[in-house]
């Protein structure tokens, strides 16, 4: 077939592959005429060079089909003002297939626009999980496989070993996962300045690389999956999906963090999302940057049953959202550091913790977490007093100077053993706030094996052992990963603590309790002020979703105990113990061992205490008491 070019149908930006045959269209404002340069993928070199007549376009929009190539053998590259640039909106990224390359700083760190065969046969449909069933786990696709125990070395870094770690985190009970970045961005972070050449014109010099850009936050290449996650120059399209649908078969969500910050276009922007729904069938995005054309994204049809997870939705998109379509969720520190206040003895107060420990709206939710990747690891916050980000290579400027963090009197690792104890259960009251709150409870990876980053609070080039998570060899992180999986699994059975709406702090369903109620050292009395660090709640099982138990949660965040008086329960309900964060053994009875004091009980200092109301029908709780 003799190489052939038409305008284009202007249908859709970026590339569309048909056979021989392939539309480009994309947007220039430039007074020259614009050429698509092809090259052959086997050698690099130039093919051929198609100048763009003016009348294939519109306004600044040109379109046009070119035939007679097979596609899948080449790249190309977009001339303007005779600079040749990356399509925007390329499905595919050539020259970045091997992650952190630095010997691309020979080529001048070159990377060309390429093809996606686009084809797939998808085997699985996206799960539906009503938003109050969602639990949330993020990670970094390269560094959680890193050190992932019994992978096979090749699927370190990338997308197999992602595959191979899913069963373990469906075992766990999560059935939602949040990835860092996997879109094309420049994992070289290297530095240019502009020069004067022999001639006399003006050239962009690149230097060596100084490090890695881990993280992937930045400028991306918003429409190609990186190909150093998915399989270099394996078609990293198809093994995205692949990933996606593995996902999907495990009846689990992929959520995708998108950073915009440096904004780009915000027709971009909706066009990147509205392309990874249709063509990768994810499920939602965490966007990060300011001033994002939120309205737009959570209004248009495409993404309206997508999962939108922002840090500044404007009050009036929040307020205009339906029950029915509850698909926006607000995600901030404002879970994080009051629980950490309280715990390391900052100035928190349990009024505040009790307000983010419920809160819940009819249209929108929220997501709440103890720690993230930006700030300390959830152990860290407990080992550590400053950040220490010295090997960033910034002299510790970088990175939040506020994490309400302690280090229980020794900066770091200790072989203290009282100071390990308070370190651990804190641990576990955190985990425990998380997966008792209203809203969506997220963990990030590493946080439930205790893992550590060593006091760094911002590991964004961090790409060895200090980024990358560890799963502990030791007992006790064994013994955190399956308290976890307790609380997961307590969650689940008790849906009064996943509520779709909020608390309305009243008996309206005429059960003898109030969905919600606060208790302190005297029953139905919060006594709460400022100075107050310790709080009961009530949690009504007939507020749940099926007939459930009650669950009361006692939280001491004093130094010393603090007695909680118990109320009276209806139906003739008893008072069970299932378990104390404080515990050395980790004890945890999902069923409850019935309490001999049925008026009160004491919580020891720095530990929260799970109690369930449930009639004694139990034949094994029955005349045992658990303290």
């Amino acid at each position: 077939m003799v190489p052939s070019i038409k305008k284009g149908d202007f249908s859709e930006f970026g590339t569309r592959v048909d056979g021989k045959r392939c539309t480009f269209t994309f947007s220039v404002k430039t007074d020259s005429v614009p050429a698509i340069i092809l090259y052959d993928a086997a050698t690099k070199k130039e093919l051929i060079s198609f100048d763009i007549p003016y009348f294939m376009r519109l306004g600044h929009v040109y379109s046009v089909t070119i035939e007679g190539f097979d596609f899948s053998k080449l790249f190309y590259s977009i001339k303007t003002d005779e600079k040749q640039t990356l399509d925007i909106y390329a499905r595919r990224i050539i020259g970045r297939e091997k992650w952190n390359d630095v010997e691309r700083f020979e080529k001048g760190y070159e990377v060309f626009s390429g093809f996606s065969a686009n084809s797939y046969e998808w085997k699985h449909e996206s799960p539906l999980i009503p938003p109050e069933e969602l639990i949330l786990y993020k990670l970094h696709m390269r560094g959680f496989t890193m050190k992932f125990p019994k992978i096979p070395a090749s699927h370190r870094g990338n997308y197999k070993g992602l595959m191979d770690t899913l069963p373990y985190l469906k075992d766990f009970g999560f059935n939602a996962i949040e990835l860092m970045p996997v879109y094309e961005f420049e994992d070289i972070r290297f530095r240019s300045h502009l020069a004067m050449d022999k001639e006399g014109n003006t050239v962009t010099v690149h230097e060596e690389p100084y490090g890695v850009n881990y993280w992937g936050y930045g400028d991306g290449n918003y429409f190609a999956p990186k190909a150093s996650y998915f399989g270099g120059a394996d078609d990293p399209a198809y093994h995205m999906k692949e990933l996606v649908d593995l996902v999907h078969s495990l009846s689990m969500k992929l959520i995708l963090e998108f950073s915009f910050v440096n904004r780009p276009i915000d027709d971009v922007i909706l066009d990147a999302l509205i392309y990874w729904v249709k063509e990768y069938r994810v499920d939602g995005f965490h966007l990060l940057g300011d001033g994002l054309p939120i309205k737009r994204i959570t209004e248009n049809p495409y993404l309206n049953g997508t999962m939108i997870i922002y840090n500044n939705f404007p009050f009036d998109v929040l307020m205009n959202e339906r029950p029915q379509n509850k698909h926006l969720f607000v995600t901030d520190d404002a879970f994080q550091y009051p629980l950490r206040r309280l715990q390391n003895h900052m100035d928190g107060n349990a009024a505040e913790f009790s307000d983010i420990l419920r809160r819940q709206e009819k249209g929108y939710s929220y997501i709440n977490y103890a720690a993230s990747n930006t700030g300390m690891t959830l152990y860290d916050a407990y080992c550590y007093g400053e950040k220490h980000n010295e090997a960033n290579g910034e002299s510790n400027r970088d990175g939040n100077n506020y994490n309400a963090s302690s280090n229980q009197g020794f900066e770091g690792e200790t072989k203290n053993r009282v100071a390990n104890r308070i370190r651990r259960t804190a641990v576990r009251t955190a985990l425990l706030s998380v997966m008792t709150g209203a809203s969506v409870p997220m963990i990030f990876a590493g946080d439930a094996s205790l893992n550590s980053q060593s006091g760094n609070n911002n590991p964004y080039c961090q790409d060895n052992p200090l980024g990358w998570t560890d799963y502990g060899k030791k007992k006790i992180s064994s013994e955190m990963r399956d308290y976890l999986k307790k609380l997961i699994a307590f969650r689940k059975k008790h849906t009064v603590l996943s509520r779709n709406e909020p608390f309305r702090f009243s008996d309206y369903l005429h059960v003898g309790l109030p969905d919600i109620s606060y208790h302190g050292r005297e029953p139905w009395i919060m006594g709460i002020g400022n100075e107050k660090k310790a709080l009961g709640i009530l949690f009504a099982g007939a507020y749940g979703r099926s007939e459930e138990d009650d669950v009361m949660l006692l939280f001491n965040f004093y130094y010393g105990e603090e007695t909680f008086a118990l109320p009276v329960l209806p139906e003739g309900r008893k008072w069970m113990f299932v378990n104390n964060t404080g515990d050395p053994d980790f004890t945890f009875y999902e069923e409850g061992v019935l309490l001999e004091d049925q008026k009160s009980t004491i919580v020891k200092g720095g530990t929260a205490t799970i109690l369930i109301g449930k009639k004694e029908d139990n034949e094994l709780s029955k005349g045992r008491s658990a303290l």
